[in-house]
């Protein structure tokens, strides 16, 4: 059996593989989207990675173990440091985002599968690129993906 983790767990290691990748550099931010504003000294590219959905299979009691079936959404942010309005270099830095989302996911997933943690993907990485009505030179990226993981599992 994989090992037993937290949700707590999973987020500071996705806040450690967004923060510390030299290619990112990026500020990290566990919340909701409309709580940017309120975030006056933002590091770009930002991660906010709002809380987990979870649910428990009535199954998983009967086994003796919790199987945390998972769903998240983050929303990663760039500035449009261009200034350019032309589609084609907008959608590089949209890739260039996308890039780097995708590079810290392999970073994450890898280190917890590294320290024994079993994922099962349940959900496809879903990605939506946004641009904030109020400031059109903040671009973004909403993600969602959804895996399971073992919270508890009982000795008998």
């Amino acid at each position: 059996m994989s090992s037993i983790t937290t949700s707590n767990k999973i987020v500071d290691e996705m806040k450690t593989a967004w923060t510390t990748d030299p290619k990112i550099d990026g500020g990290f931010y566990f919340g909701w989207p409309q709580e940017v504003d309120d975030i006056h000294s933002k590091k770009l590219p930002l991660m906010v990675l709002n809380p987990p959905q979870m649910s428990i299979s009535t199954n998983a009691f009967n086994s003796n173990t919790i199987l945390i079936n998972s769903n998240w959404t983050l929303t990663a942010y760039r500035l449009n440091d261009t200034a350019s309005t032309n589609y084609l270099d907008i959608l590089d830095l949209w890739d260039g985002l996308e890039d780097d989302v995708l590079s810290w996911f392999y970073i994450w997933w890898y280190e917890f599968a590294d320290d024994g943690n079993d994922f099962v993907m349940t959900a496809p990485i879903q990605i939506t690129r946004t641009k904030d009505a109020s400031n059109d030179r903040l671009l973004g990226l909403k993600i969602t993906f959804g895996f399971d993981f073992y919270r508890y599992c009982k000795d008998v």
